[in-house]
C-alpha cells in the first residue's frame, strides 16, 4: 500500500493540540470518522471537530487526509447509503447554525440541496472508477492529517528562505 505524501519533518511541531483518532466503539460507522465527535456548546454531534490550527498548509494537508478518509467511509458504506452527511459536514466546518432569519435558513437550505447532489454524485464515482482510494491505510491518513493540524508555518518559510539563499 502506499503511503499518504507526508508533512515535511522540518515543519511540524510538537502537538498543540490532541491528536484526532478514529471512534471504533461508536455504533454508527458514520461517527466513528475522526472528524465527528463532540464540541464545548454543541449540543449533538459535530460533524466537523478539527481543530483550527496549522496555518493554511497545514489546513491544506489535514483537509486532503480527511476527505479520503471520508471517501474511504462512503465506498464501504454505500450499499445502505439512502442519506448524504456531505452537506452537514460542510455547516459544520462552517459553523452555519439554525438562526431562524431567513437568509441563514436559504442560506442552510442552499448548503444543503448543493452538497446532497455532490455526495450523490460522489458515491456513483467511487463505485465505478478507481481512483486509489484503496492505496491509503486509514492509519496514514490520520497521522497526515494530525501531522496539518500541527503544522509550523513559520519553519516552512524559513526553511523555504534558508533554501532561496543557498540557491
Amino acid at each position: 500500500m502506499t503511503t499518504a505524501p507526508s508533512t515535511q519533518a522540518h515543519c511540524v511541531r510538537k502537538p498543540a493540540v490532541g491528536p484526532l483518532r478514529f471512534h471504533h466503539r461508536k455504533q454508527f460507522p458514520l461517527h466513528q470518522l475522526p472528524f465527528i465527535d463532540k464540541v464545548p456548546g454543541k449540543r449533538w454531534l459535530s460533524f466537523w471537530a478539527v481543530p483550527k490550527t496549522g496555518g493554511y498548509s497545514g489546513g491544506c494537508k489535514t483537509g486532503e487526509s480527511l476527505a479520503r478518509i471520508y471517501l474511504k467511509h462512503l465506498k464501504t458504506h454505500h450499499p445502505d447509503f439512502n442519506e448524504g452527511r456531505l452537506q452537514s459536514i460542510v455547516l459544520d466546518m462552517c459553523e452555519v447554525e439554525r438562526s431562524g432569519h431567513p437568509e441563514q435558513e436559504a442560506l442552510r437550505g442552499q448548503v444543503v440541496g448543493f452538497f446532497s447532489e455532490l455526495e450523490y454524485w460522489l458515491v456513483a464515482a467511487i463505485r465505478h472508477l478507481d481512483g486509489g482510494l484503496d492505496e491509503y491505510e486509514d492509519k496514514t491518513l490520520l497521522k497526515a492529517a494530525n501531522a496539518g493540524l500541527n503544522f509550523d508555518n513559520e519553519a516552512d518559510t524559513n526553511a523555504l528562505i534558508n533554501e532561496d539563499k543557498r540557491l
